[in-house]
C-alpha cells in the first residue's frame, strides 16, 4: 500500500507488471454498470404517464425509477449483505482518497468525496438492481455476467501480483478473500434466481404487489393476541448475552451495515497488524543496535523493552478488534430491544428532547445511518486501540522498573497514591455514614428500606456542615479530577457506540449520531410496526376481496385499445342495464333520438313500460342467439 514505510525484508516480492489496475477497472465499469441500469429501467413501467409519451407507443411509461434496495424491507437480506461485502473493499479505500479525483482544491475536497462516492456506487448498483428488480430473469443473467466479470478482474489480479510489502506473496489473497467470497456467493444467487425464474415462467406465478405483511409480522400478532403465551426455560446463554426471537428480523440496512463493518474492521485490523510488525522490525533492526543499553541506570536490557512492547501492540490489537466485534453485535440487540420498547409505547428509555422527533429527521436517519454506523466503528477502533497501547506500554515499563533496582521507590510512591485516594473516599463515606447514624430520623416503620428525609440533631448538623465546608473545598479538586477521568474513560470507551449518547443529560441533541440512531429507529418503528402493518393488510386485503364480488359494477372510463377490454366494458353495461331497466331510456341515444313520446298523465310509468320493453326485447333476442 503506497502509506506503508519501505522497510527492507527476506521475504522477495515479485515484480507486479501484469499487474491490474484497480482504479482503472472502477472508472471502466461504468460503461456496463449503466447498461444494466438502463435495460432494468426501460423494463419497467411508471405508474404515472406524461402526455407526450401517447405519440411513442412503445415508450408509454418506460424508463422508470430502479431502486437498489428497499431500506426498510426483510427481503433477500443475506442477498444484500453480501452485496454489501462486496462493495467493502472499494469503501475502505475511500477513507485512502483512492478514488477522490484530484482536480479538485483543498477547499472543495467535500466535494471531490461526493463524485468518489457516487463513482463507487454506480460501479456497484447492478448488483442491488439485479437483487430488487421485479424482471427476475432478466436482472439474474445481468447479474451474473457482470459478477463474472468482477471474479475474472479479482482473479487476474490475485495471479498477476499477488504479494506485498507486508504479509509477501499472499497479501491480497489475505485482504480481499472477504470480496471474493461475496462476488461468488452473489454469483450463486443470481444463477438460483434464474432457475427460479426459468422454472416459474410455466406456472405464471405473479407476486403479489399489494402484500406488505411478512410472516414474522404475522406471528409476532398471533402471539400478542394468545391469552397464555407459550413459555419455555431459558438457557444460560439466552438469559445472559443473547435471547433469539423467531418473530423478529432485522431488516436489510442492519444486516449490511453489520456485515460491512465486520468487513472493514477485518481490513483495518490487518492494516494495523502489517503497520505495527514494520514498526517493530524497524525498530529491532535499526534503532536498538544503535542506542545504549538502558541496563547501566535502571538494570533494563533493550531486548526486555522490545519483548514487553510486542506484547503490548499484539495484545491490545486482539482486544481492541474483540471489544469492536462485541460492539457491532451489541448494536443489534440494543436495535431490537429499543424497536420492542417502542412498539410497546414506551418512550421513557430516550431523553424527553428526543422523544418527537421531527419526520425530516428520522428519514433523513435512514440514509446517514448506515455510513456513520461503519465510520463510528472504525474511528472507535483507532480510538480505542492508542489509548489501550499507550496504556499497555506505560503498564509494562511500570511493572519492568518494579522487578529491578527502581522497583522499591516505585512500591512506595504507588501506595501512597493509594493510600490518598482510599483516605479521600474514605472521608466521602464518611461524611454519608455520620448523616445517615447522627442526622436522620428513625424509620417510621420496620417495612421502610430507608430512613425519611428528616433531620435529626440539627444543631450537631449545622456544626458538622460548616467545619466540613473548607474540607470539601479543598477534597472537590481531587473529586473533579477523578470526574474528568471517568468521563475520559467512558467516553473513550463508548465512542463507537452510535446507539448510546457520551453527552451529559441535557445536552444529547449535540450527539448527531445518537440524533441519527433515534431518527432511525422511530422511522423503523413507524413503517414496520407489526400491528400496524397487520391492520393494514387486512384493509388491503378486504378492499380486493370487495373488488372482485362486485366487479361488474366497476366501470372503467379509461379509453379501451383492446378488443378484448371493449368486450368486457360492453358486458358491463348489458349487465348494469339488464338490471337497471329504468336507465335505459336515460341512455344519450335515447335522449338525443327524436322519437314521439305519447303524452300520458304520468310520464314517470311511461318511462318504465318503455324501459321494460327495452328489456324484454333485449332478452328476446339473447335467447334467440342461444338456440342457434
Amino acid at each position: 500500500m503506497d502509506f506503508m514505510p519501505d522497510v527492507e525484508s527476506n521475504v522477495t516480492v515479485p515484480s507486479c507488471d501484469n499487474a491490474v489496475s484497480m482504479d482503472i477497472c472502477l472508472h471502466f465499469s461504468l460503461i456496463p454498470a449503466v447498461l444494466i441500469v438502463g435495460v432494468l429501467s426501460f423494463l419497467q413501467r411508471r405508474k404515472m404517464q406524461h402526455t407526450i409519451e401517447q405519440r411513442f407507443p412503445l415508450l408509454q411509461g418506460r424508463f422508470a425509477i430502479v431502486i437498489p434496495m428497499d431500506a426498510m424491507s426483510f427481503s433477500n437480506r443475506w442477498s444484500y449483505g453480501f452485496a454489501f461485502g462486496a462493495i467493502s473493499y472499494s469503501v475502505l479505500e475511500l477513507f485512502r482518497k483512492q478514488y477522490i479525483p484530484k482536480v479538485f482544491p483543498s477547499w472543495a475536497k467535500a466535494i471531490a468525496y461526493l463524485i468518489g462516492s457516487f463513482e463507487v456506487g454506480l460501479a456497484y448498483f447492478p448488483f442491488f438492481a439485479c437483487l430488487s428488480t421485479p424482471f427476475r430473469a432478466a436482472g439474474a443473467v445481468m447479474g451474473i455476467l457482470y459478477s463474472i466479470c468482477w471474479i475474472i478482474i479479482i482473479a487476474w489480479d490475485w495471479f498477476s501480483c499477488p504479494g506485498g510489502e507486508e504479509w509477501g506473496h499472499y497479501q491480497k489473497l489475505i485482504y480481499q478473500w472477504p470480496w471474493m467470497l461475496s462476488l461468488i456467493f452473489l454469483l450463486g444467487r443470481f444463477i438460483f434466481l434464474l432457475v427460479k425464474a426459468v422454472l416459474q415462467q410455466s406456472k405464471a406465478e405473479h407476486e403479489d404487489c399489494e402484500r406488505v405483511l411478512h410472516l414474522h409480522q404475522l406471528e409476532h400478532v398471533k402471539r400478542l393476541l394468545r391469552r397464555t403465551p407459550h413459555s419455555k426455560p431459558l438457557s444460560w446463554f439466552e438469559r445472559h448475552i443473547y435471547e433469539w426471537d423467531p418473530h423478529f428480523k432485522f431488516p436489510n440496512r442492519l444486516i449490511g451495515t453489520a456485515i460491512i463493518s465486520l468487513l472493514a474492521l477485518y481490513k483495518l485490523t490487518l492494516t494495523d497488524l502489517g503497520i505495527n510488525a514494520m514498526l517493530l522490525k524497524t525498530l529491532e533492526n535499526y534503532i536498538i543496535p544503535t542506542t545504549p543499553s538502558y541496563r547501566s541506570t535502571k538494570g533494563i536490557s533493550n531486548d526486555e523493552l522490545l519483548y514487553a512492547a510486542k506484547w503490548c501492540v499484539y495484545f491490545t490489537l486482539a482486544s481492541a478488534s474483540l471489544n469492536m466485534v462485541v460492539y457491532i453485535c451489541h448494536v443489534l440487540i440494543c436495535y431490537r430491544k429499543q424497536i420492542k420498547r417502542l412498539w410497546k409505547g414506551q418512550k421513557d428509555f430516550l431523553p424527553k428532547k428526543l422523544q418527537n422527533p421531527s419526520s425530516d429527521v428520522c428519514v433523513a436517519s435512514i440514509a446517514k445511518y448506515s455510513g456513520w454506523q461503519i465510520a463510528f466503528t472504525l474511528w472507535g477502533f483507532v480510538i480505542v486501540r492508542i489509548v489501550q497501547v499507550l496504556t499497555a506500554l506505560i503498564l509494562a515499563f511500570g511493572i519492568l522498573v518494579i522487578k529491578y533496582d527502581e522497583g522499591w521507590v516505585i512500591f512506595k510512591e504507588l501506595a501512597t497514591l493509594f493510600v490518598t485516594v482510599a483516605l479521600v473516599f474514605g472521608l466521602f463515606k464518611l461524611q454519608e455514614l455520620l448523616v445517615q447514624y447522627f442526622f436522620l430520623q428513625d424509620k417510621m416503620s420496620d417495612n421502610d428500606k430507608e430512613k425519611p428525609l428528616a433531620l435529626n440533631n440539627r444543631n450537631a448538623f449545622n456544626c458538622f456542615n460548616y467545619f466540613f465546608f473548607f474540607y470539601n473545598v479543598v477534597m472537590g479538586v481531587t473529586g473533579c479530577v477523578i470526574r474528568m477521568m471517568i468521563s475520559f474513560m467512558l467516553g473513550t470507551w463508548l465512542v463507537s457506540r452510535i446507539d448510546r449518547t457520551i453527552m451529559p443529560k441535557g445536552y444529547e441533541a449535540l450527539d448527531r449520531g445518537y440524533r441519527t440512531w433515534v431518527g432511525m429507529i422511530f422511522a423503523d418503528h413507524y413503517h414496520n410496526n407489526p400491528v400496524m402493518v397487520c391492520f393494514c393488510q387486512l384493509l388491503l386485503s378486504h378492499s380486493r376481496q370487495k373488488q372482485h364480488g362486485f366487479d361488474y359494477s366497476l366501470l372503467n372510463n379509461t379509453p379501451c385499445v383492446s378488443t378484448s377490454c371493449r368486450v368486457r366494458k360492453r358486458w358491463r353495461l348489458f349487465y348494469t342495464l339488464l338490471k337497471n331497466p329504468h336507465l335505459i331510456p336515460l341512455r344519450k341515444h335515447h335522449l338525443c333520438a327524436k322519437v314521439p313520446m305519447t303524452v300520458s298523465p304520468s310520464p314517470q310509468a311511461d318511462i318504465v313500460v318503455r324501459a321494460w320493453l327495452m328489456r324484454s326485447q333485449a332478452a328476446t333476442e339473447m335467447m334467440t342467439t342461444e338456440q342457434c
